[in-house]
């Protein structure tokens, strides 16, 4: 049986390497068709993951509007946000679409779609005042935060080893009223 469409937004943040071997096999596991959109930093900063998502999902990672991937994007029924860095939650939370990512996210929001975001933040981009409300601004809006057991963390190796993708992917897996 299938969840349904989920889209997947990857960010440049580290624990962005991880979504091939780790998020991937969880959505499709559970019966989500998966569709992966990316900020253009991601898409420079890690060509071989964007590599990866594509071969795991079967199509090309978006990252614009007028692409040369040779589909349409359907409508989703979640949003996964993951790993989502300062620039694009404070960007999203002041409502700024000036890029394909925020403007299909200001969409899904507008929508109503169920969304989950979860931070990958150095401890002193967190620190910035601006940060802690937009994450309040997001739950206000109705998304779901998902604060990994090391966020913010220190840069670093290491930094992604908790990411919590099984709490990210529950928060959209769960039947409507559960």
């Amino acid at each position: 049986m299938s969840l349904g469409v989920l889209y997947v937004v990857v960010t440049a943040a580290g624990a962005t390497r991880q979504v091939p071997s780790r998020l991937l096999p969880l959505a499709a596991g559970q019966g989500w068709d998966v569709y992966v959109l990316a900020t253009e930093q991601a898409q420079s900063t890690f060509p071989e993951t964007m590599r990866q998502i594509a071969e795991a999902t079967g199509r090309a990672v978006r990252t614009d509007f007028h692409t040369a991937v040779g589909y349409s994007l359907p409508d989703p029924d979640a949003v996964i946000v993951a790993p989502a860095t300062y620039n694009t939650i404070t960007k999203w939370a002041l409502g700024i679409a000036d890029t394909y990512v925020l403007t299909r996210l200001a969409e899904q929001v507008g929508r109503g779609i169920p969304i989950t975001a979860a931070p990958y933040a150095n401890v002193r981009f967190a620190a910035h005042p601006t940060y802690q409300g937009s994450l309040t601004t997001l739950k206000e809006w109705g998304v779901n935060v998902v604060i990994g057991p090391s966020e913010p963390h220190e840069s670093g190796d290491g930094a992604a080893d908790d990411f919590p993708w099984d709490a990210i992917l529950a928060t959209v897996s769960r039947p409507a009223g559960s």
